[in-house]
């Protein structure tokens, strides 16, 4: 990404030149006081530590605090020299009260600087989901270098990198300008994945839209240029569906030592489209065609966030879609394709213990796959009412282009209101009143023979592949389904 020219110097480990970004205004007899009406304002200045240092340095400007208690949830007791700065440049420790600090300034307008580690930041995770150390760099949440008011109501943040270390930060933070970035309150529970230090970058331009994708730690075995169009490729399957690349994206590539795959991802998007992707640093080239992590992520980003409700249909879209993407690619058989959707399908099942409504489940199972066959019903449904002339690849398309992409959010309502809207009927609605809703578990066995596929059980107990006939009733909708994304 383009980044703003530097400016401004370090003084004493903090930036001193930052008047020009921020006025400086500590208190309401130092200014003209922010209108009570005014939305909140939270504005970070980020100088990215240099070579050889972990050392944060970070000046912030508040306006309109709901709170005077500030919090840092991710670096609680990490900050240091956490002061307020006044408008002549004095500076006054900031008291605290347990893990926040208290700034009564801040209700009006204040500055504050202070300093985080990351290598201590890192060093103190002890969760699966928090900061890590990758060689010379540190990777996790924007989040984790904010300090912020401990209600943040309808709050606007903005972040600005800036001097001589810029190139060492990377994020997927919304840029609204070379070096600045912004998103609003709501998002802050997935502020994107972020970066500091050692990296190396390629980027991939796609109608519609530009990946950036970050290397973090030491080159993998393939190479970086080969990681790149492993990326690419796995990219353009997501282009194959949605005819463009949805969402400006950062991807953060994350070597795993010893791996030969593509072992996890993770996608934080509502406050700008960032993936971490953690790839074996021995994956080979020719492993794309095998690996199911990279566009399984990637198609997340095409579809709308759902908060609050909504995460099967957001992992069951993935799920499903992810073998047929490649299938459609060629990368896999249609005889491949099916024999998997036989052998996991099944693992969406309601058990008698489970509750219900999908959206009252919460194992994996229920999560993935039970989304994965919502889509697979909802899907067959939709093409056998409309003979083909509709289909799920529509309702995700008009999804898409309706309500947005990963970078926005929507309802279940709205899926649904979509759904109708693409296929012109009402079965999409009826899957989700009777599977999603009511837990009625489908005639799996039925279905399959009637979409043409064969040899079931061997294929569950013994490991075969399926066997395919044309002649079933609803064949023609299992080889649109696997073979054709214009349907």
């Amino acid at each position: 990404m383009k980044r703003r020219p530097a400016f401004g110097a370090w003084s004493r480990g903090i930036l001193a030149g930052l008047a020009s970004a921020v006025l400086a205004s500590c208190s309401p007899s130092c200014g003209p006081r922010v209108p009570a009406s005014a939305r909140p304002v939270f504005r970070y200045a980020i100088a990215p530590p240099p070579a050889g240092s972990f050392l944060l340095h970070v000046e912030a400007t508040l306006e309109q605090s709901p709170t005077e208690r500030l919090v840092s949830p991710e670096s609680a007791g990490l900050l240091r020299d956490v002061v307020l700065v006044g408008a002549s440049g004095e500076s006054t420790a900031v008291g605290r009260d347990g893990d926040a600090f208290v700034a009564p300034a801040c209700r009006s307008r204040c500055t504050l600087r202070y300093t985080l580690d990351l290598a201590e930041l890192a060093a103190s995770c002890r969760r699966m989901d928090c900061e890590r150390r990758v060689g010379d760099a540190v990777i996790g949440r924007a989040t984790a270098f904010l300090l912020f008011p401990e209600t943040v109501g309808d709050a606007l943040f903005e972040v600005d990198a800036v001097g001589p270390g810029i190139r060492r930060f990377a994020t997927g933070l919304r840029e609204y300008a070379n070096g600045r970035f912004s998103f609003s309150a709501s998002a802050l529970s997935e502020a994107s994945f972020t970066a500091f230090g050692d990296m190396r970058r390629g980027t991939l331009d796609f109608q519609g839209a530009r990946i950036d994708v970050v290397f973090l730690g030491a080159p993998l075995a393939m190479g970086d240029e080969a990681a790149l169009d492993f990326i690419r490729q796995s990219a353009q399957r997501i282009v194959s569906l949605f005819e463009e690349f949805p969402v400006d994206t950062t991807i953060f590539v994350v070597p795993v030592p010893g791996a030969r795959e593509v072992v996890f991802g993770r996608v934080l998007s509502l406050a700008g489209a960032s993936v971490a992707l953690l790839f074996g640093d021995e994956t080979p080239a020719s492993g794309v065609r095998d690996n199911w992590v990279v566009v399984h992520e990637l198609f997340h980003l095409a579809c709308p966030s759902f908060i609050g409700e909504g995460r099967w249909l957001e992992e069951g879209l993935a799920t499903y879609y992810e073998p047929i993407l490649r299938e459609r690619a060629g990368w896999m058989t249609e005889a491949d394709l099916w024999t998997h959707f036989v052998r996991e399908m099944p693992r969406g099942f309601r058990r008698s213990e489970d509750p219900a409504s999908l959206e009252d489940r919460d194992d994996i199972d229920s999560t993935y796959w039970g989304g994965a066959l919502f889509a697979l019903l909802a899907d067959v449904r939709s093409r056998t009412a409309t003979r083909g002339a509709s289909s799920l690849d529509l309702v995700v398309r008009l999804m898409r282009r309706r309500v947005g992409s990963a970078i926005a959010t929507a309802h279940l309502a709205d899926f649904l209101r979509i759904a109708e809207e693409a296929t012109g009927t009402r079965e999409v609605t009826q899957v989700y009143e009777s599977w999603a809703v009511r837990g009625e578990n489908a005639d799996l066995d039925a279905l399959w023979g009637r979409l043409g596929i064969g040899g079931v059980e061997a294929a569950r107990e013994h490991g075969t592949l399926v066997t395919l006939r044309d002649d079933a009733p609803l064949a023609a909708v299992r080889r649109a389904i696997s073979a054709s994304a214009s349907h």
